[in-house]
């Protein structure tokens, strides 16, 4: 073929390319989309209704309802209807809002204790929660507002989502969506138990009816009815801990056919970050397990945006294994749902599955990432009754109240603070600070002195070992100047043969072991300050706490100390930092950590040093002011609690190293510097024993360790037969 009639060949067919692409999808019909359903809640369909919008079941079946007045399209023939039953919803006419619990008014005004520890505003949509206050916190410093820990979410689309709505139900197999229908709503009540168990109530019911009927016919009779049940109890500050709500959804069956029932719900949403600096925002999951044991999980919010995760499934391998509870929480606050028996105690096995989902399925937000509770399938008879009680825990975490209130400690309700603890330190540690901080403000009260009081404490206990290493490494800086035309003697002589040059070096008895002493107090206090650090974050009791009752510019110690706050966010470009004000505190532990550098025992000189050490000490030497300034960039929005802990240890830390180097000298101008110390006399002195002297642990460490060196000396100098 000639390359004109292989040009012409391509054009063509470029050219009818073109028409089809154009003309195609004017002839093609356009394809159908899929409804979702009303509140554009991602992973869940409409139901079969008006306007002929389909719906899949979880069997995989779908079913069409005719358009509004069985009108169709002329000369189109209308696509049979599937034999099955349909179910529709009896709704309440209007949205209802409803308020359960203390009056905030009085709470702030008089100050006097709130009988109730929430705050909640109920929607009969979906009877759900839409906000729940806690009435002991603000939501700021110095802010007559609550603290908000469920908060509605509303997209511009005007979607809302809401916190523990009853999302849908499946009867016979078909999804009938509940979470976007108004429930009827009856009024907040007050109730008294026969145990004496006082508070309100409030009751919220929906009706499905099915249509009669082959072909769905108009006559409707009853099929199900769903009633929720919110039961707010009395718990002033006084009761301990407590911040119960209580739940009961119960599910009737008044028709004279029996039905295939599943129920979901969902947890709690918008719980807000705590740490500005990052996504605190978590799902903790309490597991029982056969051995009696219970053992948890946690994940990131963010971690599940735009997706699904399973995090509990119940299976008939594992009958003993089941769910104690979920929960959505930050640092501070949790609410917590666990499923019970009739009695409020005991744990339930009626949910089959728990995942955390995102709500409206959008991956750029993630303050809709909740839990969905799905229960387990029963048949329903004719006039049968079944309920699902929950007990909620919505308050603060409170250590003393999940490890001493039977039904949070039996259900380890203490995990979602062990979580926060973190893997750099020791639990323990962690927790013994917090004992520590809350024992000294319950004597001082001001937790920032107490956390001065700490730094004294860590100091007095420290002070042995910090004297002892640097009385050792003033020893081995005056051994290492007399060694060191030794040293450099040996190291010329045996340059060429490495195993003489180790045991030459190894008789003069150096001990390197010596100066890591000196290193040792501050390696023991990097647990503190971590453990520290982790107080401050999981201590309830520290939030909004200030310096020195208030008399200062620090006025919450679990945040930035903020001197002086901006008034618009400043970007550090190269470390990607937003900078919301001038903070004081981490100049300040910069300043003192230099200053305290700078007066340590500096080594002496060393003739004998070549050019390449002396250029390396010069080198360290210039590193100390470095390591200050890194200091105040690491330091700089750490919370100021922490930043006070360290600059006080600077301070004091500085005043103990001044009384070490006067004893120092003290002991080198008597010549009792390299003497052992010897131990007081006795009451049996009088036998004129010759005293014995006493060594101490460390030297007693180091007498094994040249006894060790000088039997390895030994076996190597025996000959060999």
């Amino acid at each position: 073929m000639e390359q004109r009639d292989l040009l012409k060949n391509l054009l063509v067919a470029g050219a009818v390319f073109v028409i089809v692409m154009a003309v195609a999808p004017r002839l093609l019909p356009p394809p159908t989309p899929r409804q979702t359903a009303g509140n554009g809640e991602a992973g869940t369909t409409l139901p079969a209704g008006a306007g002929g919008e389909s719906a899949v079941t979880p069997s995989g079946r779908e079913t069409v309802a005719p358009p509004p007045g069985g009108a169709t399209e002329v000369g189109v023939e209308p696509a049979p209807a599937p034999r099955r039953e349909a179910f529709s919803v009896s709704q309440a006419e209007a949205e209802r809002k409803l308020a359960m619990g203390g009056a905030l008014a009085g709470v702030v005004e008089d100050k006097q204790p709130p009988p109730y520890r929430m705050q909640l505003t109920l929607s009969n949509v979906g009877a759900s929660v839409e906000e729940a206050l806690l009435t002991d916190h603000a939501a700021r410093l110095d802010s007559p507002e609550r603290y908000a820990l469920l908060s509605p979410i509303t997209r511009p689309d005007g979607t809302i989502f809401r916190s523990l709505a009853v999302e849908k139900v499946n009867i016979d197999g078909e999804d009938v969506v509940l979470y976007d229908k108004r429930w009827h709503a009856g009024a907040v009540e007050d109730y008294r138990t026969p145990d004496g168990e006082e508070g309100q109530k409030v009751s919220f019911w929906i009706e499905l009816q099915k249509a009669a009927g082959d072909q769905g016919g108009s006559r409707q009779t009853p099929a199900l009815k769903i009633t929720r049940t919110l039961r707010l109890p009395r718990q002033p500050r006084q009761v301990g801990g407590r911040h119960d709500l209580y739940s009961t959804i119960a599910v009737q069956n008044p028709s004279a056919d029996s039905h295939s029932v599943v129920l979901t719900s969902r947890g709690g949403l918008g719980v807000k970050a705590i740490d500005p600096r990052t996504d605190d925002r978590f799902i903790d999951v309490g597991v029982a397990t056969a051995t009696g044991h219970v053992v948890g999980t946690r994940m990131l919010e963010h971690a599940v945006a735009d997706k699904q995760v399973q995090l509990f499934a119940w299976s008939r391998a594992e009958l003993e294994k089941r769910l104690l509870w979920a929960a959505s929480a930050n640092t501070y606050f949790t609410c917590t749902i666990a499923p019970v028996d009739a009695d409020g105690k005991s744990t339930a096995t009626y949910i089959s599955e728990l995942s955390a989902f995102d709500a409206d399925g959008d991956p750029l937000t993630t303050d809709d990432a909740t839990v969905r509770f799905t229960f387990s399938a029963l048949e329903l008879r004719p006039g049968a009754e079944v309920s699902y009680p929950a007990a909620m825990f919505l308050g603060e975490k409170d250590g003393h109240a999940f490890r001493t209130v039977p039904e949070y400690s039996s259900r380890n309700y203490y995990f979602q603070i062990e979580q926060g603890f973190g893997w750099c330190t020791f639990t323990f540690l962690v927790e013994l600070m917090i004992w520590l901080l809350n024992s000294l403000h319950f004597v001082v009260r001001d937790y920032g002195i107490a956390i001065i009081i700490l730094v004294l404490i860590v100091r007095a206990l420290l002070h042995p070992i910090t004297k002892k290493g640097q009385v050792n490494m003033v020893r081995m800086q005056h051994k290492m100047a007399e060694l060191g035309p030794k040293i450099e003697e040996i190291k010329k002589k045996y340059a060429n043969d490495k195993a003489r040059l180790n045991q030459e070096m190894m008789k003069l008895n150096i001990n390197p072991a010596s100066q890591v002493l000196s290193c040792l107090p501050m390696f023991i206090q990097m647990p503190i300050w971590v453990a520290l650090y982790l107080s401050l974050s999981n201590n309830i009791f520290m939030r909004h706490a200030p310096f020195l009752y208030g008399w200062t510019w620090i006025d919450d110690l679990t945040a930035q100390d903020a001197m002086i706050p901006f008034s618009a966010p400043m970007y550090v470009p190269i470390f990607g930092w937003e900078l919301t004000s001038f903070n004081l505190l981490p100049l300040l532990v910069a300043l003192f950590m230099y200053v305290q550098q700078k007066t340590q025992p500096k080594p002496k000189p060393n003739p004998n040093m070549t050019d390449q050490q002396r250029q390396q000490q010069e080198s360290m030497q210039r590193m100390m002011p470095m390591m200050s300034i890194m200091m105040m960039l690491i330091f700089y929005k750490m919370p100021s609690g922490l930043n006070l802990y360290i600059m006080f240890s600077s301070v004091f830390g500085w005043l103990e190293q001044a009384r070490i180097r006067q004893h120092i000298r003290e002991r080198e101008e008597a010549g009792t510097l390299h003497a052992p110390p010897v131990s007081k006399k006795s009451k049996d002195d009088f036998l004129d024993r010759p005293p014995r002297a006493k060594l101490s642990w460390w030297q007693r460490l180091q007498k094994a360790s040249e006894d060790a060196q000088k039997a390895q000396r030994t076996q190597r100098a025996k000959p060999r037969r």
